[in-house]
């Protein structure tokens, strides 16, 4: 490996189509640079392993695609302002504590290894996807899938190469006509009803097709970008020619020898809006290999989770299948940078964290096992306003799968399975069918109800329908329960789940961790805060902030807020009032202010570490001040999004042979200027366990890594909805489940205001959020 190499701005007109442009890169460098090895990223970035004469490089190239279409590009390389990227920094970093260069050779590395995977696959992120040796895989929908090879150049004892296996959806590669009559049932002697124009357009818009041109034509196929299907067919469809005259589509094609077989279908619409091109479905397919950004539909992620949750072992084969095709180490260019990608994962020391007791009511305490529990009556149940209990009651709408005499079951299984655990529920109950399910929630609301259940029908009324009118209007605390769940028959299973909600919902806690296991702290407050963010395709739709913060000393009962902020803004925008509120109810109800604020933040991107110090944390200190308190704050990042997993060397007794719940790592794959450890608090119910990375950004407290790896794990032990250990601590899964929330608010009509007005029209009912302020779970 070189000790230096040169980094290079790659400047290419014109900007677009991208999909040319490492080809026009690789012409500019034999026709200019002759002889100069150079990894370029596909888009502004180059490194060469020799600096050039001149600053600056310039010329013409004219490149083919696969179908015969050519294009003209100007290219520029010019030396960037710091040249020099120092690759032997990668080897001194331990020594010298100097990250920034490190972080700019690892850069490099990325680029160079990129390059032996680009001819093999293809790129979406840091995956270069190929289809499954094995076959075809149908995703439904249209969708087939890939698998990729992820990689990523990181910083741990030694740099090292992160790869994994990832599962993407792509758009099959069909003729339209196929995809119309298997996908929509479509007839295509006739233009299409409008429920399936609408749903073809929405698979199609955006996609590339390649339009074959009749034999007669004498024209190569090409590939065009749909931007929408006409509304007419191709009979009616008109245009008006070069020589000025309007015709048709089917007159067109007609005029120059070829019948449309299907002249009343409709057509792709693409080219410019000024100059749109027109061409027949019949002569169109799906071009094969796109990689989309697109959010997968259910079906997909059902079939797709199937296929990709395998056993540790069999994961392991497949990254080192993935490894052996694309063999980095043959290729010429990562040859040249001196770079090679080992053969062997590393082995990693792990250690293991016991399990807390949890402790229910009269001090009962339950050891969990492989992280899960059975337990014991609620440690706390909410006081009810009335003697006779809680007023309740089930509503549903007809169907032909619920039948009066299952939700009488229902009902009645459900009061005996509260009364056992003691939620004290009354005796008498609706048990209510409805045409209108919103018009009875607001009737029941007049009534005084506490709690209504409510079963979701398969069609009509919707959650989000449910959850806006009784909580942002009526304040009224409702349980819900699809029709096809109830349908399934009326478990023990099901009811304890219920119950679980119902009770945090009422004001009771499910359990606490035993004083004797926990980290016991004077005062404390756990806050957990995530930002949601839109598909890459719904940019138009805000992002939403849920915090969820802790009121009690246990961290089992929490308050919420939530947010709409710009789309993918990371940072959270209204920190100071949030935590202004969260600080004021923990006031409230412990008669003085935190001595410790421990904060959970969920979705960050490993660059966005600093602001999150910088104006989140700021915001609350801000607070604090104000308040005239100074509590000591340690913030943890939760980061799930990475591709790190643990491979167990001797067999253990997980079904798919995970590391243990409790299993951590500190050492050797942590980044050397971070404190950064790796959990698995979880038992994975299917597939291959996913660790959670923490990093520790402020730590007023000065807590040791063994008590802040003891309360993360606790915490995982504290998410009220299940007796088992989840995969991160109780305080960032509620924020996760205040962001589902508020994303839920904005469901129905686009927005049209700002996203303050928004905000404030939808604002939760004050007195039911002061109430039950565990509604959201």
């Amino acid at each position: 490996m070189p000790d230096v190499v040169y980094h290079y701005d790659v400047t290419i007109t014109p900007d677009r189509p991208k999909k040319f442009y490492r080809d026009a890169f690789n012409k500019f460098m034999e026709d200019y640079l002759k002889g100069h090895c150079a990894a370029y990223d596909g888009s502004k970035n180059c490194y060469l392993l020799k600096l050039l004469p001149q600053p600056v490089y310039e010329g013409d190239v004219q490149v083919t695609d696969a179908h015969g279409k050519s294009m003209k590009f100007n290219i520029s390389i010019k030396a960037t302002e710091n040249p020099a990227v120092e690759l032997k920094s990668l080897k001194t970093y331990h020594n010298e504590r100097v990250f920034d260069k490190p972080m700019r050779a690892l850069q490099c590395v990325e680029v160079v290894l990129a390059n032996a995977c680009h001819q093999k696959g293809v790129r979406a992120g840091r995956s270069f996807y190929t289809k499954p040796r094995e076959g075809y895989t149908d995703l439904g929908d249209g969708f087939e899938l890939y698998v990729g090879l992820y990689q990523a150049a990181i910083l741990g004892e030694q740099p090292y190469v992160n790869v994994d296996i990832s599962h993407k959806s792509f758009p099959s590669e069909v003729t339209l006509t196929d995809f119309l009559t298997k996908q929509l049932s479509a007839n295509l002697e006739r233009n299409l009803e409008t429920r399936t124009l609408y749903n073809f357009c929405s698979h199609m818009k955006g996609l590339k097709v390649i339009y074959n041109p009749p034999a007669k034509f004498g024209q190569a196929p090409r590939s065009y970008k749909v931007n929408e299907i006409s509304r007419e067919g191709a009979a009616k469809l008109s245009f008006t020619n070069n020589d000025g005259e309007k015709m048709t589509v089917q007159q067109y094609f007609a005029s120059r020898g070829y019948n449309l077989r299907y002249p009343f279908l409709n057509c792709v619409v693409s080219g410019s809006a000024v100059r749109p091109n027109y061409l027949p479905i019949e002569l169109c397919s799906i071009e094969p290999g796109q990689a989309i950004k697109r959010k997968d539909g259910v079906k997909q992620v059902q079939r797709m989770i199937k296929y990709a949750a395998t056993s540790t072992g069999e994961r392991k084969f497949k990254i080192m299948d993935l490894l052996y095709k694309f063999d980095h180490n043959k290729d010429p260019l990562v040859r040249a940078f001196g770079l090679a990608v080992g053969r062997e994962f590393i082995k990693v020391p792990t250690r293991l964290l016991s399990p807390p007791a949890i402790e229910y009511r009269s001090n009962k305490c339950v050891k969990p096992q492989a992280g899960s529990w059975r337990g014991f009556n609620f440690l706390k149940t909410g006081a009810s306003p009335a003697k006779t209990g809680y007023k309740w009651a089930i509503i549903y709408t007809q169907s032909y799968i619920l039948k009066f005499s299952l939700l009488q079951e229902f009902s009645s299984k459900l009061y005996n399975s509260a009364a056992r655990m003691g939620i004290n529920l009354s005796a008498e109950r609706q048990v209510e069918e409805t045409k209108n399910i919103i018009a009875t929630l607001e009737q029941y609301k007049r009534e005084n109800y506490d709690l209504v259940v409510v079963v979701i029908p398969g069609r009509g009324t919707t959650y989000a329908d449910i959850k806006q009118k009784a909580e942002l209007v009526c304040g009224l605390l409702t349980q819900c329960i699809k029709e096809q769940t109830l349908s399934r028959g009326i478990r023990e299973q099901l009811l304890s789940n219920l119950l679980l909600k119902v009770n945090s919902k009422l004001n009771g806690t499910n359990h606490k961790i035993s004083s004797a296991t926990h980290i016991v702290l004077d005062h404390p407050m756990f806050m957990g805060a995530d930002v949601t963010h839109p598909s890459p395709d719904q940019r138009h739709i805000p992002s939403v902030v849920g915090v969820a913060a802790s009121h009690d000393l246990d961290g089992a009962s929490y308050n919420m807020q939530y947010r709409l902020q710009q789309s993918t803004k990371e940072e959270i925008d209204d920190m100071q009032s949030i935590s202004r509120h969260h600080l004021k109810v923990y006031f409230q109800r412990q008669k003085c202010y935190p001595n410790h604020i421990i904060y959970y933040r969920d979705g960050v991107s490993d660059g966005q570490f600093q602001k999150v110090e910088q104006f989140e944390l700021g915001a609350i200190r801000a607070v604090c001040k104000e308040l005239r308190f100074s509590p000591k704050i340690t913030c943890i990042i939760v980061v799930k999004r990475h591709h790190t997993r643990f491979f167990p060397i001797i067999k253990t007794t997980d079904s798919f042979n995970n590391v243990l719940p409790g299993t951590v790592v500190d050492q050797k794959i942590v980044h050397p200027n971070e404190t950064q450890f790796f959990m698995v608090s979880h038992q994975s119910i299917q597939g291959t366990a996913k660790p959670t990375r923490y990093n520790v950004i402020v730590d007023d407290a000065k807590f040791t890594m063994d008590q802040l790896q003891q309360m993360t794990n606790n915490l995982c032990y504290m998410f009220p909805r299940c007796n088992r250990a989840v995969s991160y601590p109780a305080p960032a899964y509620l924020a996760h489940l205040v962001a589902a929330r508020g994303r839920v608010y904005i469901e129905g009509p686009p927005l049209k205001r700002s996203l303050p007005e928004e905000y404030k029209r939808r604002l939760i009912n004050e007195n039911f959020m002061n109430n039950t302020p565990m509604f959201f779970v």
